[in-house]
């Protein structure tokens, strides 16, 4: 990876903001293990259970799926079932991968009125024991449609510029700046 001092500002900005996402994304997963040992714990060791701990593991693994599909993963790191796209030419391959792009993104697209609709009904409902607001629960959803959009977008404009995902060596794991 270049060095600071060459690298652009905006990389240094993006590299910055995933730095962020993963920090957010292991303090959404260390905070669901701590959960689910508290949970464990006291329903086992002093036959009380704590109602909140399954709300709030159940809350960061829906935030923690989609926070990571959103922010934290790379498209190297996506699953593709490339049985069909693996044995044709290059050609074939950039062409499918703009049909397959749209169409996530004409999907994607197409039900983000009806999810928005979704969510914000969910104002009305509350989770049983911390209270939290079901439209706060599953707001994330909008920020991974969004995200799925852009990142779908992007690919099949990348396509289109004759570049595939797989043309780009592996990234290097993001460090913390020294």
């Amino acid at each position: 990876m270049t060095s600071s001092s060459t690298e652009r500002p905006g990389h240094r900005l993006l590299r910055w903001l995933r730095l962020g996402a993963n920090h957010v994304l292991v303090l959404m997963m260390g905070t669901m293990f701590v959960s689910f040992i508290l949970q464990i714990g006291f329903r086992y060791a002093s036959s009380k259970p704590l109602a909140w701990t399954d709300e709030v593991c159940v809350l960061m693994w829906l935030w923690g799926i989609l926070w990571g599909a959103s922010f934290v993963m790379s498209n190297r790191d996506d699953i593709r079932f490339d049985v069909l796209t693996g044995h044709v030419p290059r050609p074939v391959k950039r062409v499918l991968t703009v049909i397959v792009s749209a169409a996530i993104v004409a999907i994607l697209l197409v039900s983000l009125p009806a999810s928005w609709s979704y969510i914000s009904f969910m104002k009305v409902e509350d989770s049983a024991a911390l209270g939290i607001r079901m439209d706060f629960f599953f707001s994330i959803y909008i920020a991974f449609v969004v995200a799925m959009v852009v990142r779908h977008a992007w690919l099949g404009i990348e396509a289109l510029r004759g570049r595939l995902f797989d043309d780009e060596p592996a990234m290097e794991p993001v460090k913390e700046a020294a």
